[in-house]
């Protein structure tokens, strides 16, 4: 992959921080202070940074959100920091891990060659005896799985606040949608308090040179509310419960109780389930116009653009813009191949009723789909958005059938393209505030926020998750593509143990151990879901399993639980609290 600084970055708001230099793996790179490391390592020439769980694959930068979890590597001895989430600064050390003698040179990656030989459920009747040597199989297997090594010695762990909140709208995210709704929610006279992610609201998509379709710039929109609501950001929802939710927020776990919560996560890269998919140089379209308009890197100089959505509008202007040359631009399902050995390099696709091969150093990947790993724990109904994606079901009002959980933005299958979809976004925030009963009729009856477990007259007493995805059609991946990319899971293994008996999509998980990485099923759900359906089951409630089908059939979706996002366990050490 050849990836290259421009002279500046293609924004003009962008202002690169200072020139700094960091080791990685003792070899000087430059920088710029307060830039992501994963930014300063692709511009450095280094496409991968980590390796796969099971079979060692190479990978890299694609998300830029933290949550596909491809660039994690040991920053300052700390091991599996996502790159992408990692400021740089003078000094720094790093060095991959995940590999033997380490992701760059891992002899390791030999066994992707023989992966057939070793499915994931390959010691499930090995390595069981002689039961004194148990242990040590246990301690083989690990070694070969690649996570990242522990340092010996003492540790401090940060002292964290446990902070209460009571507010009458609770917003989760603050992208365009959830910027939108917590607007309209505090114009209707509601206390709002915003929670996001990042370090500062729509830090991805400000990048984007297009304005919200009601004419805004993104960072117009969150100056106007910033008087107005309560914004925390570094903020990682753990959960959510019947009268808000959990979030580790810097050096504080928040608890808030709200009347009403507006969930408006976004979505994530939909990735096509191909072989070579998970290939360093296959990049997210949002994550092109990043890098191009935040810092002024170029990925790559040949790009094929993939798929329908109008992400891949914005990516090839901004590589054009840069220099940069757009072979063709493919939908998902044309593509059938990303070629190369530790880097992408070519691609096949099926253009015209023949195959085609082109040389590409870059595959940007515009599709996506909705984040619904709030909904699923919840117990909302999901039905299948007809591009090969789910979304849950909601109202034109972002309503659910969860008394007080609304949904805004791509979170409810309307991503913000449309004055239409703007209005969608501020209509949740506004029917969130009249059942918190926030307007001046009713709120002084109404009185502060309740703290029993109900959230309002009628709510649920808890959230049980019992989903059904409706209109879901069933797909046959081909057998190297890999479908759960935490855990290399590929087709032909998920239907092999399918063939032996193990038609329930909770015995598969447990099987194969897709949808149990890092990424909790974010980027594989949809395309595990399709290679699944069909599989006739009963649902079981005493459990809650949830289940997932076609009109005729159904088969089970495991449970979703908290923490809905990635964290480590230091984060939820609070041993000090007080109410405010």
């Amino acid at each position: 992959m050849t990836a290259r600084r421009l002279p500046a970055p293609l924004h003009p708001a962008a202002r690169p921080g200072e020139p700094v230099s960091l080791r990685w793996h003792g070899r000087r790179i430059a920088g710029h202070a307060g830039e992501p490391l994963a930014v300063a390592l692709l511009a450095a020439g280094e496409a991968g940074i980590s390796r796969s769980f099971r079979v060692h694959r190479p990978r890299g930068l694609m998300c830029s959100t933290g949550q596909c979890g491809w660039c994690e590597c040991e920053v300052d001895g700390r091991p599996s920091l996502r790159s992408c989430r990692v400021p740089v600064r003078d000094g720094l050390r790093a060095r991959s891990e995940h590999g033997v003698p380490d992701g760059r040179r891992d002899v390791l990656g030999l066994v992707d060659h023989v992966w057939r030989l070793l499915p994931p459920s390959f010691y499930h009747h090995r390595f069981l005896r002689p039961r004194q040597l148990r242990k040590r199989y246990l301690d083989v297997l690990r070694f070969f799985a690649g996570r990242g090594r522990l340092r010996a010695g003492p540790r401090s762990l940060p002292w964290r606040d446990a902070l209460e909140r009571e507010v009458d709208v609770l917003v989760v995210g603050g992208g365009c949608a959830g910027l939108l709704a917590a607007e309209a929610a505090a114009e209707s006279g509601a206390s709002v308090l915003l929670l996001e992610a990042e370090f500062e609201p729509a830090a991805i998509c400000r990048w984007r040179t297009p304005p919200l379709p009601d004419g805004r710039r993104l960072e117009a929109l969150a100056a106007s509310i910033a008087a107005r609501v309560e914004l925390r950001t570094g903020a990682t929802l753990l959960g959510l419960y019947d009268e808000g939710g959990v979030a580790v927020a810097g050096d504080v776990l928040l608890t808030v109780h709200a009347r009403a919560t507006v969930v408006a996560t976004g979505s994530y890269e939909r990735l096509p389930p191909v072989p070579g998919i998970d290939r360093p140089g296959v990049i997210g379209a949002r994550t092109v116009e990043w890098l191009l308009g935040a810092f002024g890197v170029l990925p790559g100089e040949e790009a094929l653009l993939v798929g329908e959505a109008d992400d891949c509008a914005g990516a090839e202007a901004a590589l054009i813009a840069a220099g940069a040359r757009v072979v063709a631009r493919v939908t998902g399902e044309q593509l059938l191949a990303v070629e190369g050995g530790d880097r992408a390099r070519a691609v096949r696709c099926f253009v015209e009723g023949n195959e085609r091969w082109a040389d590409v150093d870059l595959v940007v990947v515009g599709d996506r789909a909705a984040s619904v790993e709030a909904a699923i724990a919840a117990g909302l109904d999901l039905e299948a958005d007809g591009r090969g994606g789910i979304v849950p079901h909601s109202g034109r009002d972002g309503s659910t059938a969860v008394p007080g959980l609304f949904l805004a933005g791509a979170a409810a299958g309307r991503p913000i393209d449309s004055p239409a979809a703007v209005e969608a976004a501020r209509t949740a925030g506004r029917a969130a505030a009249a059942l918190a009963g926030t307007t001046s009729a009713t709120r002084a009856a109404r009185g502060p926020a309740p703290r029993d477990g109900s959230r309002a007259a009628g709510a649920a007493e808890r959230l049980t998750p019992a989903s059904v995805v409706h209109g879901l059609q069933r797909t046959s991946p081909a057998d190297e593509a890999i479908l759960c990319f935490c855990e290399d899971v590929r087709g032909a293994e998920l239907r092999a143990d399918q063939a032996v008996g193990y038609g329930l999509l909770e015995l598969l998980k447990r099987r194969t151990g897709a949808l149990t990485g890092p990424c909790q099923g974010k980027y594989c759900l949809p395309a595990v879901l399709a290679a699944c359906a069909g599989a006739a089951a009963t649902v079981g409630a005493e459990d809650g399993a949830a289940t997932v089908g076609t009109d005729d059939e159904v088969t089970t979706l495991p449970t979703g639980r908290p923490p809905l996002r990635p964290v480590r366990l230091g984060d939820l050490a609070g041993p000090r609290s007080r109410a405010r």
